[in-house]
């Protein structure tokens, strides 16, 4: 398969997304951090991006896993499943350990200084951290990749011979009322989930209450790669569904509104067959589905080509997903000391973190070792 220089401009944006999106929780945007500062955003800006954050969160993952379960199909068939694990599994579960024993921590242990919260020594800290409460922290993306590639591969090695679950489905491009019913059987199964696993309530980093997104998500991937559709699904039909998101994200919007007015009010969005969780699910799943066909179609439209800065970001783009937590807290920690007006701390802190990541890994990344991993 040739390179598809779409999708790698696309992770590249989602990656600074993901940069942006942790800035803004730093300061002080709706979500959970290691580190708040205490200069944070306050009245209508810290509404907006709070509304912002949220919609980018109820897309960008998702859309990595799709794209993930997309390039893994022609990687595993090239490479057979005994390579394909060992390569892969040297990719994802080295960054996954050194992100939960030491980086996470040492990332926490450094705000806790700066907070005068700690007085142990470095290393007492990790240890008793990592004992106390294991996290994935932000890797929680790769731990459950590590899981859907590895149960893709039985499927693949084991089962797809025999029975292909993409044969059961027509090669036609897919129309209005075929996206609606797997938009219809998204948000079912994303209201459930929530009843069992409300959100904001996670085991070792992993928010459940998302994970019905990632799952539909990573097969819509797969089924997509095999029935070759990805560029030959018709602009018209994304940008319908597009106009769909953009709506639901308006009301999402409200709902954001809402809540910073009356947070008391944020149960009945979490959990509870009600009205209430029933449009926060709807909403979220008609953003991920719209403006992730939208992304795929408008990347591919408009920047299916590379440049010598593109290309030299792509090859970084992962180890800015591992290394940006420290570089956002540093960042922001640093801005503290600088005597100007709170948002254009926030703005330099955006610019900032996205540039030194990308800068900083590319550094680290000089490492031969680490480049054979990162």
């Amino acid at each position: 398969m040739k390179r598809l220089h779409y999708l790698d401009n696309l992770m590249i944006f989602l990656s600074v997304l993901v940069i942006l999106h942790h800035v803004c929780i730093g300061y002080g945007t709706m979500g959970g951090w290691c580190y708040v500062t205490p200069e944070k955003l306050t009245g209508p800006v810290q509404i907006i991006f709070s509304a912002l954050s949220g919609i980018e969160a109820s897309f960008s993952m998702s859309l990595f896993f799709f794209i993930s379960a997309f390039l893994t199909i022609p990687s595993l068939e090239k490479k057979g499943a005994g390579k394909f694990i060992k390569v892969r599994l040297i990719r994802l579960l080295i960054p996954l350990l050194f992100v939960m024993i030491i980086l996470s921590q040492s990332v926490s242990y450094f705000a806790d200084l700066h907070n005068k919260s700690t007085t142990v020594s470095w290393f007492n800290y990790v240890i008793k951290h990592n004992l106390d409460s294991p996290n994935t922290s932000h890797a929680w993306f790769i731990l459950a990749l590590i899981v859907f590639e590895l149960l893709y591969v039985v499927y693949w090695r084991y089962i797809r011979p025999d029975y292909s679950i993409s044969k059961l489905f027509s090669n036609s491009v897919p129309r209005h009322f075929d996206i609606f019913l797997v938009t219809l059987s998204f948000f079912f199964f994303t209201l459930v989930s929530r009843q069992l696993y409300p959100l904001g309530k996670n085991f070792i980093g992993l928010e459940l209450a998302n994970f019905v997104p990632y799952v539909f998500m990573y097969a819509l991937g797969i089924l997509v790669y095999r029935k070759q559709w990805l560029d030959t699904l018709p602009g018209k039909v994304s940008k319908t569904w597009f106009w769909l998101s953009l709506i639901s994200a308006v009301y999402f919007c409200t709902i954001i509104y809402a809540l910073t007015k009356n947070p008391s009010e944020a149960e009945k969005y979490i959990v509870g067959i009600n009205w209430e969780s029933a449009a926060l699910s709807l909403t979220q799943t008609l953003i991920c589905i719209g403006f992730s066909g939208f992304l795929l179609n408008f990347f591919r439209i408009f920047f299916d080509s590379t440049r010598y800065v593109l290309s030299k970001m792509r090859e970084n783009r992962y180890g800015v997903y591992i290394f940006h937590p420290a570089v956002v807290v540093g960042v922001t920690i640093a801005l503290e000391s600088v005597s100007i007006n709170k948002y254009y701390k926030f703005f330099s802190a955006c610019i900032l973190s996205a540039v030194l990541s990308f800068v900083i890994v590319a550094i680290i990344r000089s490492i031969p070792l680490v480049k054979q991993i990162i």
